[in-house]
């Protein structure tokens, strides 16, 4: 499903070149659970941004379903990113002035008419485990909750594959663990998940592990 070769990402400005990826290549399949672990600043965030089309490589290849992601335009991009990727990030990135069905309804506001939308938040709600906030709003729930509520709005537009930038970083082990289960009754159930985490306990949930150092793969563990 994901094919990466030989990836490079260098940010320059007028007085410095950092490279953040020096030659990345895996493959993920369909319905894989994958965790990438290593310190700050050796590149996962650079590497999932570029899985999720919010950054390009500078070099290298990078294939999803097939096709050659590098010589896309950029609404064709938006359009994969639309229909294939979902993401959930340490914040949570809720907002504030809409309850919880209409966070997660933000995410089909294109695609879909406005009975099937609620129909699908619903749906994605009792999966995780939160219909019965609907109409709260993210400050009358705990941290827990609010990670709840982002997966639900990442899985509400059935993404093919799931973009996890530490999903449990702000949490308690208690609602960490609950992510992490959802996570894989995600992958169960034919989502690909891909996560950065710090979090040992956490990244042995999954079926393989990247470590990663100064932009490379450095090592791959499969449980």
């Amino acid at each position: 499903m994901i094919e990466v070769r030989d990836v490079a990402k260098v940010y320059r400005t007028a007085e410095v070149e950092t490279q953040a990826l020096a030659g990345v290549s895996f493959d993920v399949a369909a319905g894989e659970f994958v965790a990438i672990m290593g310190p700050s600043g050796c590149g996962k965030s650079s590497l999932l941004n570029i899985l999720g089309f919010l950054d390009s490589p500078s070099t290298g290849a990078y294939r999803l379903l097939g096709k050659d992601v590098a010589t896309r335009s950029e609404a064709a991009l938006a359009r994969l990113r639309r229909e294939h990727v979902g993401f959930v990030f340490q914040s949570f990135n809720l907002v504030d002035d809409l309850t919880v069905a209409e966070n997660v309804e933000v995410s089909l506001l294109y695609r879909e008419n406005q009975d099937v939308r609620r129909g699908r938040v619903m749906e994605v709600l009792e999966r995780t485990g939160m219909a019965h906030r609907a109409d709260h709003r993210p400050q009358q729930l705990s941290g827990g909750q609010q990670q709840r509520v982002a997966i639900a709005r990442a899985l509400a537009s059935n993404p093919r594959i799931l973009l996890a930038d530490e999903p449990t970083g702000n949490l308690d082990s208690t609602n960490g663990q609950a992510v992490i289960d959802l996570l894989n009754a995600s992958s169960q159930s034919g989502t690909t998940i891909i996560m950065v985490t710090h979090s040992p306990l956490h990244a042995a949930s999954a079926g393989r592990i990247f470590q990663m150092l100064d932009g490379r793969i450095v090592g791959e563990t499969r449980l």
